[in-house]
């Protein structure tokens, strides 16, 4: 690594420190800042396919323009050198190459890695064969969509391992579910909330997800309520509870509205009619929203929590929702998690206590 390359990093995520603390000094006296590896770090990676000067790049847009690429720093190493020997495959070889308009990339720190090809057209049996052999060529496994088709070849998912307390967690990271694309933030995350929260009783889990935080949760408190309306996450949430062997997470395939309506009685549904929601001693809530934030009815309705836990990509939203909750709660302690460097993005933790 160069010292240039440290050194804008150093300058980039400074930057992001003065913007987290300019908020957060007033509101708590305990800050942390977690800076990312510089490169390298980005196990999760998508780009668009096209042609320039006669030859299929992969692109990225910039600018409103396509921007080409062959390497990238930030990614993992095994994400590079499979850009490079996919790339070559998709130039000579026309049935992986056809109406192919999008490649994802995600591997794992344990060497698992994955690939999927996104068409504008229907993949046949010989779609399937020639993959087979492309997936042992680059040691891979490949997965093929198009509308309303899903063809695998080895596995749709890569295998992680994240540390909490000196425990190891096995996740499973399925293709088209939400994954940390940092894992080296994800572990620092998980071990800040694990070290900052207080031990309660039972912890109710929105946007859970495929339970890359539902199961460590599931060691610190009594029971875990985990909710989430995908039903690709909660089916990838039950086989990671499974290889983990986590008997105390009940699951909801609901929102984060439609969870807070019939815990507080307001509305029925049919999904919970196996599930005994006054069995719960409910008193933390873990949030993890998209990056719009929480809507109104659910922060009213999280009010009533004692102890809340805010996983943030968005800061504009995490500023309005804290100020929304500020009558209620106060901020503990809050943390800035560099997911994405050389970006502006910001990642947050927050722990809220009620006053």
């Amino acid at each position: 690594m160069s010292e240039d390359n440290l050194k804008d990093y150093k300058i980039h995520f400074d930057d992001k420190k003065k913007i987290f603390n300019d908020f957060f000094q007033v509101l708590s006296n305990k800050i942390t800042y977690q800076p990312s590896p510089s490169k390298g770090f980005r196990t999760r990676i998508e780009f668009g396919i096209t042609k320039f000067d006669n030859y299929i790049h992969y692109f990225m847009n910039e600018n409103d323009a396509k921007k080409p690429i062959s390497q990238m720093q930030i990614c993992h190493p095994r994400i590079n050198l499979l850009m490079e020997e996919l790339i070559q495959e998709i130039r000579v070889n026309k049935e992986i190459r056809d109406k192919l308009f999008q490649v994802e990339f995600q591997v794992s720190r344990k060497g698992d890695a994955l690939i999927s090809l996104i068409y504008h057209r229907h993949l046949s049996i010989k779609w399937i064969e020639t993959a087979s052999i492309l997936s042992k060529k680059i040691d891979c496994s490949l997965v093929g969509r198009s509308r309303k088709q899903k063809l695998v070849v080895g596995k749709d998912y890569v295998s992680e391992t994240y540390v909490v307390s000196e425990e190891d967690y096995q996740l499973r990271l399925f293709e088209q579910c939400f994954s940390q694309p940092n894992p080296y933030i994800c572990d620092a995350i998980l071990e800040w909330i694990f070290n900052e929260i207080y031990k309660s009783k039972d912890v109710l889990e929105l946007h859970c997800g495929i339970g890359t935080f539902t199961i460590p949760l599931s060691n610190s408190f009594d029971k875990v309520l985990a909710t989430d309306n995908s039903r690709n996450c909660i089916k990838g949430l039950k086989e990671n509870l499974r290889i983990n062997s986590s008997s105390n997470v009940s699951i909801a395939r609901l929102s984060g509205d439609e969870t807070l309506s019939a815990l507080s009685g307001d509305r029925m549904f049919y999904r919970l009619r196996n599930l005994d929601l006054k069995s719960f001693s409910l008193d933390t809530v873990f949030v993890d929203p998209p990056r719009a934030g929480l809507g109104i009815y659910t922060l009213e309705k999280i009010k009533n929590f004692s102890q809340i836990i805010y996983v943030s990509c968005g800061f504009n939203s995490l500023k309005n929702d804290i100020e929304h909750l500020s009558s209620t709660h106060k901020v503990m302690c809050a943390g800035l998690f560099d997911q994405f460097p050389f970006t502006d993005h910001i990642e947050s933790t927050i722990i809220l206590n009620k006053r």
